[in-house]
């Protein structure tokens, strides 16, 4: 039995594939001067992602408490290293504000607990190796094929894309700060140079002052640090 199809038949369906792709999701920049992280006063983007021990729920904990959330690159990057150590010698000064530190990079779940270990960390580190959250941050960028070629010469593997064979991402590091209402309060993104402790000293007591101050969703926040 042959099955026949009417124009008219194929038109709903054509719209249906166009109004999927009109809401794709955008195309990441191709450079790390490109990408638009997201502004104070937008709401944090959450997902469970993998830590050393198991999956962490990003929405659970900046519900919990307030957050410093710091996304580096990888345990192979220096300046994502330096983030690290700089962010663990203030964390007693962090955590007395009422903060908690949370650390995000394409690292693989599996090598996070090594990474904690050698940096002598006491905050949860989690993969983002699709960079699905740091994409959402607004932070992700696509890899140009000359920098990836770098990368494999040294041994590195980038994080690889969804969907996209061949093509690989990094991200650009970044700070925020997160009251536990999800407002982001505070950003700091620059693909040179981490925050000096002293900007990120004092953004936190900024913000632990609004927060104080203001403690309800819909509240003026004011403007960046």
């Amino acid at each position: 039995m042959k099955t026949s199809l009417s124009l008219n038949s194929l038109v709903p369906a054509a719209a249906l594939l166009l109004a999927v792709g009109l809401h794709a999701a955008p195309a990441l920049p191709e450079s790390p001067n490109k990408v638009a992280p997201l502004r104070v006063g937008s709401s944090a983007p959450t997902q469970v992602l993998q830590a050393a021990d198991g999956p962490f729920d990003l929405a659970q904990a900046i519900k919990d408490k307030p957050t410093i959330l710091v996304f580096y690159r990888a345990n192979w990057c220096s300046l994502g290293k330096d983030s690290l150590r700089e962010v663990q010698k203030e964390a007693p000064f962090f955590e007395a504000l009422g903060f908690q530190i949370i650390a995000v990079s394409t690292d693989t779940p599996e090598s996070l607990k090594a990474a904690a270990e050698e940096n002598q960390l006491s905050f949860p580190l989690l993969s983002d190796r699709n960079l699905s959250l740091a994409s959402a941050y607004g932070i992700a960028f696509r890899a140009p094929k000359e920098l990836e070629g770098d990368y494999a010469k040294k041994g590195i593997t980038l994080a690889p894309l969804p969907g996209e064979k061949g093509a690989s991402g990094l991200l650009v590091p970044t700070v925020f700060i997160i009251d536990n209402n999800g407002l982001i309060r505070w950003v700091y993104s620059n693909p040179k140079r981490n925050p000096s402790t002293g900007e990120l000293i004092t953004a936190a007591s900024k913000t632990h002052r609004l927060i104080a101050s203001q403690p309800s969703p819909g509240g003026g926040y004011g403007a960046e640090p």
